[in-house]
């Protein structure tokens, strides 16, 4: 090989800003007790004492959740029918955000617009890592999905927490396959998102939550789209005799920020255009005589609260003492209460108390009633630093890009953690960006309706650290409220984060609508493996298999004894995945492309469908001689008779009995003289044989006369009497239901899918990943290397390289490698 020059541009990530030293998040963080300048370890007060009860129900809420976050860290940002979706996935503990520990079930679903699930993976994360793949068959459709991911425990704080991330997967042969009716939802589809472009909204948030009268109040504002997208808006605020009050222009992200003192009785509207377009009236929030305003500022050392407050006594709000508790993803790091004096005070913080994140600050009144709150982004600049170094090296025939890492703390020190790396080709550009672990678990995880990549937009604003500031004055936390957290109450743990498959669920007698206590279950495992597990339902009727490990789609059955009357219980299956999803139109929304069949269309019967689109099956005993005329079912409990030939002569109809002959009335015994056949388990037997067998032994009996007999042929011309026996697994003594059960995923190992790509359309982001290394760990040195196959006739590669650190720092780094 010929020697290639190439050069590599660097761009490491250690988030926004530089600021003060890190702190060790597992140090006991100082709370400030009543203005004492002193601190003191948290919640080491009286805990009688109304300010640590706070600190102390929200510190109790956090460990009893012990929530988790995923971040999934995909090889591109786009994808087309026949690539891989190549991801790792990260589990860390949602405060900390150290690496999960021991080993955790991690989900990660693709779902269409319809929330119909396209592709599921069962990972099983060790440590907090785990790698997959999905692979895009060739008849998904064209359009928008959303890959979603989380733990099992995860769900017990809600599915708004679940990760999610929008995909637009092409697909160049879609036109030449679509059924009909996905012509008419892409039509509407597009109608709808044309809309919500095109439809503009400007929102206000007072500073604190309030805006309140003869007290000036910061005013952020957001001029959006119905995706969400900022927009350029300016326009003026107006009281009710039209005098203007303030000027309002929007900055980055369609936000902005103005001040404004509201009159006692006040009404106040602005009028804004929004991309220079005709200008539209919005009212600002309603005017409070009696309330707080809350202001927070920063600098590099100290975080500044100032509360104003004009609350008469006669107010069930008014509080001479007010409480004031910041923390970040749950974890108290200040409680304090502070005297109003002359309706104001105002306090400082060392932002050393408080690490990189959200720190949510609240204000209460004695009473503990919330009444006004802050949202800060602070950055201590602690992101890991990731510094590649990358040559070329021949060996024999064979060219080799070789990259070592070295990952450091902002001090310099050397971080042993998890990393993976992609590249893709830098022809199109699309590919290089995609939002990253470090403003994923830092910023937006902990917002309620934050999309897209806001470090994406910081990076190019000039006051960045104002960006932030106004960003979280439009965004509200999304974790917990603060009203279950005073009254000291605790989430309920309905989802289980231990280890192994799960098969759960309930067990109802549905003649009774009732739950079925201390009945017995089995699962038996199939495909290959043929292990059964018994287990009995609590006194709610819910029963759990858990500890199960197999890999891949698993056959399963589910069975129980039959009710008295020979009913079968139904089983409700509690799923292991999320479900409830719902599609919400956002800023990576695009146009379904395909709106019209293709010259070369052809029947696909199979084309979109679901592959998880079955229902579990109900197993009996097979029906191999069609529909009988009766069936008479034999309680195994209740049942009275002492023969067969009891049962018939009291239960069946359309017999007749001639001494002991049995004659089926109908064409074939008009003349009375030929009795019917007899059969059991589908052998035909003696009359003697079939009448002496014990009813307890028989599950059902079913009676074939005329032209439903005519399967048996010749013999069933007198009627056939048939008797199915109890054998377990079979027929009567257990009813069983067949479903399939998903395994843990067994990751592929990477191969690059780089091809010339037939039939596409201008614009669609088709790039091949090609490289990709999920199993980056850097040891106590802090110090990684690789070796990656060169790829020839490639002359630009987009790096990306993430992870976590060990110490539950995140790290993002990007570098481009042009090759000559």
């Amino acid at each position: 090989m010929g020697v290639k020059k190439f050069w590599m541009f660097l761009i490491t990530l250690v988030f926004l800003f530089q600021f003060s030293p890190a702190a060790n998040d597992d140090a006991p963080v100082p709370v400030l007790a009543a203005n004492d300048d002193a601190p003191v370890p948290v919640l080491a007060v009286n805990d009688n004492a109304p300010v640590p009860a706070l600190a102390a129900n929200l510190q109790a809420y956090t460990e009893h959740l012990g929530d988790h976050k995923v971040f999934l860290h995909l090889d591109k940002s786009g994808y087309q029918t026949g690539q891989t979706i190549w991801f790792k996935a990260y589990l860390v503990d949602a405060v900390t955000h150290r690496p999960a520990a021991g080993m955790n079930n991690i989900f990660v679903e693709l779902l269409g617009i319809g929330g119909n699930p396209m592709a599921i993976r069962l990972l099983q994360a060790r440590d907090g890592v785990a790698k997959g793949d999905i692979r895009l068959p060739r008849n998904l459709p064209e359009g928008n999905y959303v890959l979603r991911a989380y733990s099992a425990w995860m769900r017990n704080s809600g599915e708004d927490n679940l990760f999610t991330r929008s995909l637009y997967i092409s697909n160049p042969s879609w036109e030449n396959m679509i059924p009909r009716m996905e012509i008419f939802r892409n039509r509407i589809f597009n109608r709808r998102l044309g809309r919500q472009e095109s439809s503009y909204d400007v929102a206000f948030f007072p500073e604190g939550g309030n805006l309140v009268a003869g007290t000036v109040n910061r005013v952020a504002f957001r001029a959006f789209d119905g995706l969400g997208r900022g927009h350029d808006a300016k326009g003026e605020v107006t009281d009710r005799s039209g005098n203007v009050v303030a000027v309002l222009e929007t900055g980055m992200l369609g936000i902005g920020v103005f001040k404004l003192e509201p009159v006692a009785g006040g009404e106040y509207r602005a009028r804004v255009s929004v991309n220079g377009e005709r200008s539209d009236t919005y009212e600002l929030p309603q005017v409070l005589d009696e309330g707080y305003v809350l202001r927070a500022d920063q600098d590099e050392k100290h975080i500044r609260l100032q509360v104003s407050a004009n609350v008469t006594a006669q107010n069930p709000l008014y509080s001479e003492e007010l409480i004031v508790v910041g923390h970040t993803r749950g974890k108290p790091r200040y409680a304090g209460s502070h005297l109003i004096t002359e309706g104001r005070f105002e306090m400082e913080l060392d932002r050393e108390l408080f690490p990189s994140g959200i720190a949510h600050f609240t204000i209460f009144t004695s009473d503990h009633i919330p009444v006004a709150e802050r949202l800060l982004f602070v950055d201590r600049g602690d992101g890991l630093q990731i510094a590649p170094e990358v040559g070329i090296s021949s060996e024999e025939d064979n060219s080799f890009l070789d990259m070592s890492l070295a990952v450091t703390d902002k001090n310099g020190h050397p971080v042993a953690g998890e990393f993976s790396l992609s590249a893709v080709s830098g022809r199109s550009g699309i590919n290089g960006r995609q939002a990253g672990i470090l403003p994923y678990l830092l910023f937006s995880s902990d917002l309620e309706g934050m999309t897209g990549d806001p470090l994406y937009y910081l990076e190019q604003a000039d006051d960045r650290a104002d960006v932030a500031d106004m960003l979280l004055m439009t965004y509200g936390w999304r974790r917990f409220n603060w009203d279950e957290i005073a009254a000291g109450m605790l989430p309920e743990i309905r989802y289980s984060g231990e280890p192994g498959l799960t098969v759960a669920g309930r067990l109802r007698d549905p003649s009774k609508d009732e739950v079925l206590s201390n009945y017995p279950v089995r699962l038996r495992i199939r495909s290959g493996h043929d292990s059964l597990y018994e287990t009995v339902t609590d006194r709610n009727g819910y029963f759990l298999f858990s500890g199960l490990f197999y890999k891949g789609e698993v056959a399963a059955e589910l069975s129980s004894r039959r009710l008295p009357g020979n009913y079968p219980p139904e089983f409700e299956l509690t799923l292991q995945s999320a479900g409830g999803f719902e599609y919400e139109f956002g800023v990576n929304t695009r146009r379904h492309e395909v709106v019209a069949r293709g010259d070369n269309w052809s029947r696909d019967r199979s084309a979109g469908r679901s592959p998880y689109a079955r229902a579990p099956v109900r197993k009996t005993a097979p029906r191999v001689y069609g529909t009988p005329d009766q069936t008479i079912y034999i309680d195994y409990e209740t049942f009275t008779e002492r023969t067969l030939f009891e049962v018939l002569r009291n239960r069946a109809s359309g017999l007749y009995f001639d001494g002991n002959q049995i004659i089926i009335r109908g064409p074939s015994s008009i003349y009375g003289s030929n009795e019917a056949r007899f059969m059991l388990d589908g052998a035909f037997v003696h009359r003697d044989a079939f009448l002496s067998i014990y009813p307890r032994e028989v599950e059902r009996v079913e009676i074939f006369r005329g032209t439903s007999a005519a399967i048996f042929g010749v013999r069933g011309g007198t009627g056939v009497i048939l008797a199915y026996t109890r054998r377990p697994g079979y027929s009567g003594l257990e009813d069983v239901m067949e479903l399939s059960m998903l395994g843990y995923h067994d990751a592929r190992e990477f191969y690059s899918d780089r091809i010339i790509l037939p039939g596409i359309r201008s614009g669609d982001d088709v790039e091949a990943t090609v490289y990709w290394e999920p199993d980056i760990v850097t040891g106590e040195s802090g110090k990684a290397g690789l070796r990656l196959p060169f790829s020839e006739g490639t002359d630009r590669l987009i790096f990306i390289i993430q992870g976590i650190g060990h110490n539950g720092l995140p790290g993002y780094s990007t570098f481009t490698l042009d090759i000559e």
